[in-house]
């Protein structure tokens, strides 16, 4: 009987070696946090990966766009995110503090294999690229990335 694949152990040499092999640029910036960059058919997109303690790793674009200021726009961009909460694989859209829209991957570290990082990011660079239109255009901040 044969065991799956071995889970990572999500350190500083393997989130670069990760990243590096899918040819995105990565730097440390504390302890459990690193950012790069990928750039889509439309956009390039900044994006974090952050190892919490508490067992998972989150990949991360901070931000997608911002919140409108308008209530009605705000509350028509906050109902398409549910609406696309609801179809999109791996990946969910949520706001932050800062009232920014964030769309991430988030995976349990103890389970994650290299291709299931790979998955990770593939889902966050297909979804921003997929939606980064429509919800730029929604939030009034379509040229923003």
């Amino acid at each position: 009987m044969s065991k799956g694949p071995t889970p990572l152990r999500l350190d500083d040499e393997s989130i670069r070696k990760l990243l590096k092999e899918a040819g995105w640029p990565c730097e440390r910036i504390n302890e459990d946090t690193w950012r790069s960059r990928f750039k889509t058919k439309k956009a390039t997109f900044p994006f974090f990966v952050r190892v919490d303690p508490a067992g998972w790793v989150v990949l991360a674009i901070v931000p997608f766009s911002r919140s409108p200021e308008e209530v009605p726009a705000a509350d028509a961009l906050y109902q398409r995110l549910l609406e696309l909460n609801h179809k999109l694989l791996m990946a969910k859209f949520s706001i932050d503090d800062d009232l920014d829209v964030v769309l991430s991957v988030e995976y349990p570290t103890g389970a994650i294999d290299a291709s299931e990082f790979r998955d990770a990011l593939d889902a966050l660079s297909f979804y921003a690229d997929k939606h980064h239109e429509e919800l730029g255009a929604l939030a009034g901040t379509a040229d923003d990335a």
